[in-house]
């Protein structure tokens, strides 16, 4: 019944319901940074909403008060300037530019910085190394996934699946035929994937 109820919602309502939930979030997390800076626990921004699964672990942890950019979207370089400043650490993404700049508004509370990415270009190695910065980073993360999409993508090129999709969808498609967008089988193919590191060899 409560599966038939949801169904009901319309997206709008949704819409409605997240915007509570969000601002209910907010709140708490605005009420939790108080009684953290009361209990003087170091600060940890985090420049990104983040999966629930991680948030969960901050939050409950007790060793650390999170000020967060809550969006889907990037912080601006401006706001992340501002609310870096005197944090003892830092949690980004990839779309954060980690620099000289970024580190002077921090200030030298800053203990560590860790980007939920793969690489780390974004991250200004030498100046977080001359300040004794400690880094964390996610090297294996994506490896499976971008394996499964390779596949995906070989599958999808050969058997010209999106030139398919498309043709249905535009009315391009009217009856069978049988040499209409077969593609070529990957079955008993000699398939070849140039370079040996880890997303190839999961692959």
């Amino acid at each position: 019944r409560g599966g038939g109820l949801c169904a009901m919602w319309s997206a709008r309502q949704l819409r409605a319901l997240r915007g509570v939930l969000g601002s209910a979030f907010s709140t708490c997390c605005r009420l939790e940074a108080m009684k953290a800076a009361a209990k003087g626990l170091p600060r940890v921004y985090v420049t990104r909403r983040l999966p629930p699964d991680g948030m969960t672990v901050l939050q409950h942890s007790g060793a650390c008060h999170i000020d967060q950019w809550d969006s889907d979207d990037p912080v601006p370089r401006e706001e992340l300037i501002k609310k870096v400043a005197g944090a003892q650490g830092l949690y980004c993404l990839l779309t954060e530019k980690i620099d000289e700049e970024v580190l002077e508004a921090a200030g030298p509370n800053l203990k560590v910085v860790s980007t939920m990415s793969v690489g780390y270009d974004h991250l200004s190695l030498e100046e977080l190394k001359k300040r004794g910065i400690r880094v964390g980073y996610t090297p294996d993360v994506l490896t499976e996934a971008v394996a499964e999409l390779t596949v995906a993508l070989l599958l999808a090129t050969s058997r010209r699946l999106i030139e398919a999709a498309h043709e249905a969808k535009s009315g391009g498609w009217g009856t069978w035929k049988p040499l209409w967008m077969c593609g070529n089988g990957l079955t008993e193919s000699t398939v070849g994937i140039l370079g040996l590191g880890r997303d190839r060899k999961s692959t």
